[in-house]
């Protein structure tokens, strides 16, 4: 049974299907509810100091979420759903196509530097925005934890803006108002 108290299944949710964000935290372009025992990063390119996305933490599993503008009439997933499959084989790693609460998903060993890591790749197709999830760690292989995850994921609000922009941009994140610091991650 999932510990979280996030009720909104049906999500992710563009900004304009929400009634109200109060009480959300705010990256800009990705907004998230108060979720108890979710610690949240932001995670920053040091090249650039910008901030490229944002993970969250909960009892031994990540979700990192990147967001990016989207043409109105073209979905974005099946497209970079593909390119993740065959980047991720022809540089040595393996996947395994799934199918999970959100739909078709990508379990990936990625293999760099002589490492390994495991990762599943999700994704979802926003009005205007899509939004790209990699889960890391016990969600894997845990049932339970793998639904935190995606109860995580849907929980999210994304407030693409009005400005035109190329499909594929990478849509604004900031820190938060108030003292939240975000830790310094290569990417």
């Amino acid at each position: 049974m999932s510990d979280l108290t996030v009720t909104n299944l049906a999500g992710p949710h563009d900004s304009t299907e929400v009634t109200s964000t109060l009480g959300y935290l705010s990256f800009g372009s990705i907004l998230m509810p108060t979720i108890e025992g979710v610690s949240v990063r932001a995670e920053v390119d040091e090249s650039t100091n910008a901030i490229v996305a944002v993970s969250f933490e909960h009892q031994g599993s990540v979700l990192q979420v990147s967001v990016f503008s989207a043409a109105k009439s073209e979905e974005l997933w099946p497209e970079i759903y593909q390119q993740l499959l065959e980047t991720i084989t022809s540089s040595g790693g393996k996947v395994v196509e799934t199918v999970g609460g959100l739909g078709k998903q990508l379990d990936a060993v990625l293999v760099t530097n002589d490492s390994k890591r495991e990762v599943r790749f999700i994704g979802y197709d926003g009005p205007r925005w899509f939004l790209r999830g990699a889960i890391s760690g016990l969600a894997l292989t845990d049932p339970n934890a793998a639904l935190n995850m995606e109860d995580i994921f849907r929980s999210l609000v994304i407030d693409r803006g009005s400005a035109p922009l190329p499909p594929r941009e990478p849509l604004p994140l900031k820190v938060p108002d108030g003292n939240f610091v975000p830790p310094k991650f290569g990417i």
